[in-house]
């Protein structure tokens, strides 16, 4: 694994989960970082974010961390109070101050956080922070995932060189705004705060706020990226000459975690792309892609690997894009043509075959304008029924 100047990572169990696997995390940096955070837009919010808002606004966050096993959310003062207390007692172990911390939670909501089971591990988890443990950090922050989601690269930036690790956990509970999803996004790359917000900003659309698992968003969902500018390059801004490499690399990163989340979909079995084209508006594709990425029907048939298109173009019409005209909609999969001008051609052996692949993808043009977007989702099959009926218990 690459190593992130003055990162240290640590990952341990401290009881929250039954299974007494790994449930709480740290990232750690020798220095304060400049950072941006980018969370749920959901109304309820868990009170990890409620205070880590206000943290941020700081821009002194040297530490993350997280637990897994309990969301903390819609826990009242009492899941406030208990954010508190670990940042309180993360303090009396570093001698860093309140706002060098960001916390982060993740698991069943509703259930009030065993607070003391987190500050009597604290000690342990930072004392046992290396800069080669961003695997136990991953395995820490996991619940319903089926694997940890690393992505990194390192980027030449003149005669320095700069890394970017993003680590994040994500499997149900998916859907843009945000995609039960968590994304860190660790850099020694040194860039000034409103340039690595845009940056940030702008890789979600096509990545987190691209995918789409069962529609549902969650309490607890944050993108988080810190920089300590330790890699020793020149500051980098919107005009430098390495900018939009670096943009690139980022939204690379976040792309590739938001594919994996969505092929980590609790009980999934293929990932689909969702490609929406010909439309007047940006907004428009995406809305429509949206409405296809969800339709429990539609996502039954790529279970089943049935190629059918009249569930595809039945969400098309119901998408509320009002201009829609059903004898110019075009479907491809595959890169080949199912459904001509609304009307729908022989199945052929490629379409059932197509189907069974364990990456689709499915075009669908409106022929109405210039406009696409796109949207990664997953198919739909008993194992997620089974996850989320047995969730609680």
């Amino acid at each position: 694994m690459i190593n992130v100047k003055g990162f240290k990572f640590s990952g341990i169990s401290c009881g929250l989960k039954k299974s007494k696997k790994k449930d709480l995390g740290l990232i750690i940096s020798s220095n304060e970082c400049i950072s941006h955070a980018v969370f749920t837009k959901n109304k309820v919010i868990a009170a990890p974010l409620i205070v880590s808002k206000e943290i941020i606004k700081k821009n002194q966050i040297q530490g993350i961390i997280v637990n897994s096993g309990n969301a903390n959310a819609c826990t009242g003062n009492e899941g406030i109070k208990n954010v508190k207390s670990v940042i309180n007692q993360a303090v009396k172990v570093t001698g860093l101050s309140k706002n060098n911390f960001f916390i982060s939670s993740t698991g069943l909501i509703g259930e009030q956080l065993d607070v003391k089971k987190i500050n009597t591990k604290l000690s342990k988890l930072f004392k046992g922070a290396k800069p080669n443990k961003s695997v136990d950090f991953a395995e820490a922050i996991r619940t319903t995932d089926k694997y940890i989601k690393i992505e990194s690269t390192e980027i030449k930036i003149g005669n320095k060189t700069g890394t970017l690790l993003g680590i994040a956990k994500g499997a149900g509970m998916i859907h843009p705004n945000m995609a039960t999803m968590l994304c860190y996004l660790i850099t020694d790359i040194k860039i000034n705060k409103s340039t690595f917000k845009k940056f940030i900003d702008d890789a979600i659309k096509n990545s987190f706020n691209s995918i789409s698992v069962d529609g549902d968003t969650s309490t607890n969902d944050t993108v988080l990226g810190v920089s300590n500018g330790l890699a020793g390059n020149q500051e980098i801004n919107q005009k430098s000459k390495n900018a939009k490499k670096i943009y690139k690399e980022i939204e690379k990163i976040f792309y590739n975690l938001a594919k994996k989340i969505v092929a980590d979909g609790e009980g999934s079995t293929k990932i689909c792309k969702i490609i929406v084209k010909g439309t007047k508006t940006e907004k428009d594709s995406k809305k429509i892609a949206n409405r296809i990425s969800t339709s429990l029907l539609f996502k039954t048939a790529l279970f089943g690997s049935d190629p059918n298109w009249g569930r595809i173009i039945a969400a098309v019409g119901s998408s509320g894009v009002n201009y829609v005209d059903q004898t110019k909609i075009d479907i491809y999969i595959n890169k080949k043509i199912l459904v001509k001008n609304g009307l729908g051609k022989k199945i052929s052996s490629f379409f059932n075959k197509a189907m069974k692949k364990k990456e689709i993808e499915i075009i669908v043009d409106i022929k109405a304008g210039k406009a696409s977007s796109f949207v990664l989702t997953n198919d739909l099959g008993h194992e997620y029924v089974d996850i989320n009926s047995l969730y609680r218990t």
